[in-house]
């Protein structure tokens, strides 16, 4: 099944991870960020497949109509 992922939301995911280890005092995670900022699409599904992240939770909704919830 493919699955069309929003790579912006995607990498704003794994940086928030990052950010938040860096800010605990885990310096390597400052490191993570900088490659995280220049990774491809490609690179960032696999980096998210490693720290757990299910892709399916950012993928790109195409029904175009409204939400239910409204």
């Amino acid at each position: 099944m493919k699955i069309e992922v929003d790579v912006d939301q995607l990498r704003e995911s794994l940086l928030d991870r990052a950010g938040s280890a860096a800010g605990v005092d885990f310096p390597a995670a400052m490191l993570d960020v900088m490659d995280i900022e220049d990774e491809s699409p490609q690179e960032l599904l696999a980096r998210a497949e490693r720290e757990g992240l299910d892709p399916r939770d950012l993928a790109v909704d195409d029904d175009c109509g409204a939400s239910d919830d409204w």
